[in-house]
């Protein structure tokens, strides 16, 4: 988890403590001092401070995680890229602490989505506490080129985590060979899994622009999975009009690097 200060980043902290929780690793908080910083001592010890009160905020929640915490120095995208390399998920806050002017709120996540080598959770977490009521929805947005199997198997998986229901959106025809293809593999992932059986599936057609199924379901979209060679979607995703849509929400967006894991 990249910490930089912001309430955002301590938010992704949190959401990413179940993730290591649900998968029995570690849960590294990594804090990056950018080569602009002119006094080093100053920024070292800003960093070591807001990742103590990170690891004490995951503390306070009882988790049974075991936290590890790293001052490093870059660019702050290229070193959360290259600690990607030996991590299951990257997760960072929707908007950094420096994100502003013409590149935007989102800007160093929205770089960190490309660059990673494994998938990158955009993390969105309105209230820290937040009971996952029924009819929550976990949403897999599969594309034409990339094999669907990654963002498959992260979708079942997130959904198991989060007890909540698959919204997968097919780029085929409702009634294709292909879209019934990905049905199957649904199914085979969840019938592999004993704890699945309560866990509902919804197969549909993958609207043209994202956003405006988002707008219709945001409240009740609790993550939306793609894969991130997936251009157009990424790009969707990445839009003003999603980031207006998401506002105040608990909806976060996984992007998965299918060619880069092991799925």
């Amino acid at each position: 988890v990249g910490i930089d200060g912001s309430k955002s980043a301590v938010k992704a902290a949190l959401w990413a403590a179940d993730e290591a929780v649900s998968r029995d690793i570690p849960l590294r908080l990594i804090h990056v001092v950018a080569p602009h910083q002119h006094d080093h001592d100053r920024a070292n010890e800003y960093g070591h401070r807001v990742l103590r009160a990170a690891a004490d905020e995951l503390s306070g929640t009882g988790q049974q995680v075991k936290v590890e915490i790293d001052v490093l120095h870059g660019d702050p995208v290229d070193v959360l890229a290259e600690a990607s390399r030996s991590a299951e998920m990257v997760c960072v806050g929707w908007k950094g602490r420096h994100d502003s002017g013409s590149a935007g709120r989102g800007a160093t996540a929205a770089r960190l989505a490309v660059a990673a080598h494994c998938s990158v959770a955009i993390v969105r977490r309105r209230r820290i506490h937040h009971a996952v009521g029924p009819h929550r929805w976990v949403v897999a947005v599969l594309g034409t080129e990339a094999r669907p199997h990654g963002v498959v198997n992260r979708a079942v998986e997130e959904a198991l985590l989060r007890r909540a229901e698959i919204l997968a959106l097919s780029p085929w025809g409702a009634e294709s060979a292909q879209t019934e293809a990905i049905r199957a593999e649904f199914i085979a992932q969840l019938d592999d899994r004993d704890s699945a059986a309560d866990i509902t599936l919804c197969v549909l057609p993958r609207p043209d622009d994202i956003a405006d199924l988002l707008a219709q379901s945001a409240d009740i979209d609790q993550l939306v999975i793609a894969s991130a060679d997936d251009g157009e979607v990424v790009e969707q995703l990445r839009s003003a009009g999603v980031r207006d849509t998401l506002r105040g929400t608990n909806c976060s967006v996984l992007l998965v690097h299918v060619d880069r894991t092991d799925s």
